[in-house]
């Protein structure tokens, strides 16, 4: 069964919503507002994960099986508050910090800008 891009965001939104309730997460700084931010921006014609705290994204519903692969560059949400956007795999080490902000919408912009770069969008 295909799962719907507008599905996996669905559920990415609903399962941001208890990760950041479980930390105890500000509704301004969390992954619910990356999710909607990177939601409504050019990454969300991509199918959105989350993975060890990183939004991460794929052009597949499951990557892992070959269908899709992974974007080339990730997002982090900071303990202190914040995000933290990175540029290589989310599975190939290292990964370079490329941009730290308050802003889930900066961080979508860099997370997309370092995408066309690769040209992955």
């Amino acid at each position: 069964m295909e799962e719907s891009l507008e599905a996996a965001w669905d559920f990415e939104l609903d399962s941001s919503a208890g990760i950041d309730q479980a930390y105890r997460r500000d509704e301004h700084v969390g992954l619910v507002a990356l999710v909607s931010a990177a939601r409504g921006g050019g990454v969300g014609r991509f199918y959105p994960f989350t993975s060890m705290g990183r939004l991460c994204f794929s052009t597949g519903p499951r990557w892992w099986t070959g269908d899709g692969e992974p974007a080339p560059a990730f997002v982090t949400v900071d303990p202190e508050g914040g995000y933290v956007v990175w540029r290589g795999s989310p599975y190939a080490h290292p990964a370079e910090e490329v941009l730290e902000t308050h802003e889930a919408a900066e961080a979508v912009a860099e997370l997309e800008r370092l995408l066309g770069l690769y040209d992955f969008i």
